[in-house]
């Protein structure tokens, strides 16, 4: 357990937390008002917006006094904060009533009295959150309660990091109730590895699937004014460098109108993320690769994945959320016993490029367009692959460190090479090939191994853990 209480959450949508604690009758309110409020300070803090009731002793009228104020407002998940010994069944009593809620069961530690306050100076003080929160563990685990478990020390900091991991979770557990994955076309190549059951999928982790078709999109991009393509395509590609030559302009402004209007779906449609039918669909049938409108689609918000690939749609919504960084899909291209070629043909979101945008046109050994030859940043990763299996779900957990590509193409293609890395896990890569569920992972920088874990035990996804915590 760290218990390093520096942690706090940056850069991400406000979690809001139902916050209640609960003592006993046979203390003073006072002293039970004055132990929550060291816990409340240190969950702030952090980064968290509590949504606050007084604290609960007793089973009496103060049970429900909570529960009501507690629903005046909406939150992400309910703290359980136990600051001492405990009735029972006037905990259960809240517990039941949002007993559907995602919940952390804490333990508060005790501290010294080092002013005499409470007796004899230097004592160290037990209020007994001990008993009363491994009173209620089981309990909890029996009615199916979705909840961690966690502690901290006498006289030491919150377990901040743990409560952060569970926070960012049950966010985006909740968030992903009302998420929608839109994508053009279905099954592209008829690949096994990236269809879901629409069905399973909203009843089981929540997000809605809508289909759409390339004639909608043809008509959003034709919808564009001229005018408004010309500014676009050159703001977007400002800082574009393009080392095979520059390609013409209605090369690059025609990737720019299929951006253009697939955000205009995206943004009618309130789609949470995208996938084009890629190879089958748009690249073969609208007379353009999609690497670089992908790219753009991605920059406007919308983490974008190949080929229709659903499950690994959702894995890029929770590292987004989780996170708060933009994150990307990526794929296997080599395998060595110490190292897997990682990168993307053409594709490459913004935060994920080191030095300017390299773009080169690919119009002689692909269909017309431009792609992405940038190189990516290095650094720590974390990759994540979600699967559909015959029970549920299961979730590909692997981190290790992105390094310089070498230099290499994809058979036919000119150099410079398409965005990649070398990729260095954390466990052999035989190990990871062992347990790899499809062609793409999703991808973010840094390391979110904890808070994978706790999503995926809120929502019964087995995991297959290749990482380092």
């Amino acid at each position: 357990m760290n218990l390093n209480s520096n942690k706090k959450i940056t850069n991400m949508k406000k979690i809001r937390v139902g916050y209640v604690s609960f003592g006993t009758m046979f203390y003073e309110p006072a002293n039970l008002k004055m132990i929550s409020a060291r816990a409340e300070k240190q969950l702030t803090d952090a980064g968290l917006e509590l949504v606050k009731t007084d604290p609960v002793f007793g089973e009496g009228t103060e049970p429900e006094r909570a529960i009501r104020e507690l629903k005046l407002q909406e939150w992400d998940f309910l703290f359980i904060n136990i600051i001492n010994w405990i009735d029972t069944r006037g905990v259960f009593r809240v517990l039941h009533e949002f007993r559907n809620e995602p919940m952390i069961l804490y333990s508060l530690g005790g501290f010294t009295d080092h002013e005499g306050q409470f007796g004899e100076k230097g004592t160290l003080i037990s209020p007994a959150a001990g008993a009363g929160s491994t009173s209620l563990r089981f309990p909890m685990e029996q009615w199916g309660i979705k909840f961690k478990y966690l502690f901290n020390a006498p006289d030491s900091p919150m377990d901040i990091e743990g409560i952060l991991s569970f926070a960012k979770a049950a966010a985006a557990m909740k968030g992903l109730r009302h998420a929608r994955l839109g994508m053009i076309g279905y099954n592209d190549m008829g690949l096994y590895s990236t269809g879901i059951n629409p069905t399973k999928l909203r009843d089981l982790i929540g997000p809605e699937v809508e289909s759409m078709d390339m004639l909608q999109l043809q008509r959003k991009m034709d919808a564009i004014p001229e005018e408004e393509i010309r500014a676009e395509a050159k703001r977007v590609s400002k800082d574009w460098e393009y080392p095979l030559g520059k390609p013409g302009e209605e090369v690059i402004q025609k990737a720019v109108r299929m951006y253009m209007g697939t955000v205009a779906l995206c943004k009618e449609k309130k789609f949470d993320t995208f996938s084009y039918k890629c190879v089958d669909g748009v690249d073969l049938e609208m007379g353009l690769t999609h690497a670089v409108p992908s790219s753009l689609v991605a920059d406007a918000g919308y983490p974008y994945v190949d080929e229709n690939d659903l499950g690994n749609s959702v894995a890029q919504l929770i590292l987004k959320w989780i996170s708060g960084k933009q994150v990307t899909f990526i794929e296997h291209y080599e395998h060595h016993p110490e190292w897997m070629l990682l990168g993307e043909d053409g594709y490459c979101p913004s935060d994920f490029i080191e030095g300017k945008p390299q773009i080169k046109d690919v119009s002689t050994v692909l269909l017309k367009g431009i792609a992405h030859c940038s190189n990516m940043k290095k650094g720590r990763m974390t990759l994540a692959c979600l699967s559909e299996t015959k029970e549920g779900y299961r979730m590909h957990i692997v981190t290790g460190k992105g390094k310089e590509r070498p230099r290499w193409v994809e058979m036919g293609v000119p150099l410079p090479s398409w965005p990649s890395v070398t990729f260095y896990p954390d466990v052999p890569v035989r190990q990871v090939l062992d347990h790899v569920q499809s062609q793409h992972f999703a991808a973010v920088y840094g390391t979110y191994v904890n808070e994978l874990v706790d999503l995926c035990k809120l929502l019964e996804i087995e995991v297959v853990l290749d990482a380092r915590i």
